[in-house]
């Protein structure tokens, strides 16, 4: 037991005597400004529930669907990314408590890129809707002045409530 004591404080010594001989007279004390590379940046989108009124046959993943606000004129291009799930349920901690696969195609998820809503000063009204994002407020709306506009087709898509 004596030796491993021995060896231990052997190794201290050794350590305590090469910092001793570190060499620091060419080592500057100014220290440069930090450089980073960027190799990927990541992307945040944010969702959209829209809740249609009847299901539709003409729309095809991948739709740019406009959000326009008749007001101002103001529009939003979001992505139809799928439709929401038959049976998703969600207890009181927003966890998924049952998982059905078949689609409710009087859903759509359509998605934005977070940039789009907490950056851009073209959209002053719109970005107000989303709830997570930076500039969200409480808003009332009319249906009839917030449009949702299939690019592809031209459809108005008739909807009876929509979740930002």
């Amino acid at each position: 037991m004596s030796t491993t004591i021995q060896t231990r404080g052997d190794y201290r010594e050794q350590l305590i005597e090469s910092i001793k001989n570190l060499d620091i007279d060419g080592v500057s004390d100014e220290v440069g400004d930090p450089i980073s590379d960027i190799i990927e940046e990541q992307k945040v989108y944010f969702w959209i529930r829209l809740y249609i009124n009847d299901e539709l046959n003409d729309i095809l993943q991948g739709d740019d669907i406009t959000i326009k606000w008749t007001p101002s004129g103001e529009e939003l291009t979001t992505k139809f990314i799928c439709f929401g799930k038959n049976g998703l349920e969600r207890d009181h901690d927003d966890q998924v408590t049952n998982w059905n696969p078949e689609d409710d195609k009087k859903i759509l998820c359509l998605m934005v890129d977070e940039k789009v809503i907490n950056l851009s000063d073209e959209i002053p009204f719109i970005r107000t809707l989303f709830k997570t994002g930076r500039h969200y407020e409480y808003q009332l709306v009319k249906r009839e002045e917030l449009i949702f506009v299939n690019k592809r087709n031209s459809m108005i898509l008739d909807y009876f409530d929509c979740d930002f």
